[in-house]
């Protein structure tokens, strides 16, 4: 889970054993997929565990884009779009 970021550093939240870790993502670059017709997922994997957190690259860059049939997400799930499009901010060529 993304907990946070703050100028080039993020901080995430190790889903299998609750470890945070900080990275630095000022050169975290993703590349786009002419095959696929998208980004490619950013990852990081816990020191601690091993476990690999995955973030898509390829939801809607504004949140005013999103269309939701069901009404509201949940908080939780709106506060991982709002830091995962800050990320895709930073690591997509196309948004930097």
């Amino acid at each position: 889970m993304l907990k946070e970021i703050i100028g080039d550093n993020m901080v995430v939240v190790c889903n299998n054993c609750q470890a945070e870790n900080s990275y630095n993502v000022s050169e975290k670059t993703v590349s786009f997929s002419p095959e696929f017709n998208e980004f490619e997922n950013l990852n990081f994997e816990c020191p601690g565990c091993h476990t690999i957190e995955i973030f898509n690259m390829n939801i809607p860059a504004n949140d005013t884009d999103e269309n939701f049939m069901s009404g509201d997400l949940p908080i939780g799930e709106e506060i991982q779009r709002y830091y995962v499009r800050l990320l895709m901010r930073i690591a997509r060529p196309d948004l930097t």
